[in-house]
């Protein structure tokens, strides 16, 4: 599996990947965000929720309780994947140590991504 990284921003990493199949490129990406501790929540069309951490309890208690959120967008042309990672969360319920923590979750995510799929 062959993965280079196309386009990134703040809030979005695009990565383009060939070698493999639907399948496998779905099994790969579950068993990645479960490994960093992420659950599946939801699948809708070209688009998969992961999660971590309690929405609830951050809204109540802050930067105290961790939540992240995570969207990956797969789309296909021929044997070309593209991947589009996405953040999902703002950390506005934690304030402005959740936004920072939000944000180091992300990079450190799309960082881990990159390695895991080498």
């Amino acid at each position: 599996m062959q993965v280079t990284v196309v386009d990134f921003a703040k809030d979005r990493v695009i990565y383009n990947m060939t070698g493999c199949t639907k399948e496998e490129l779905d099994n790969k990406l579950n068993l990645f965000f479960t490994s960093e501790g992420y659950t599946l929540k939801s699948t809708e069309g070209e688009t998969t929720t992961y999660t971590k951490g309690n929405r609830v309890l951050r809204i109540l208690f802050g930067a105290f309780v961790k939540y992240h959120k995570q969207s990956v967008i797969v789309k296909n042309e021929g044997e070309l994947f593209s991947v589009m990672l996405h953040k999902d969360s703002t950390g506005m319920s934690g304030g402005l140590i959740g936004m920072n923590q939000v944000k180091k979750e992300f990079a450190r995510l799309s960082e881990a991504f990159k390695a895991y799929f080498k």
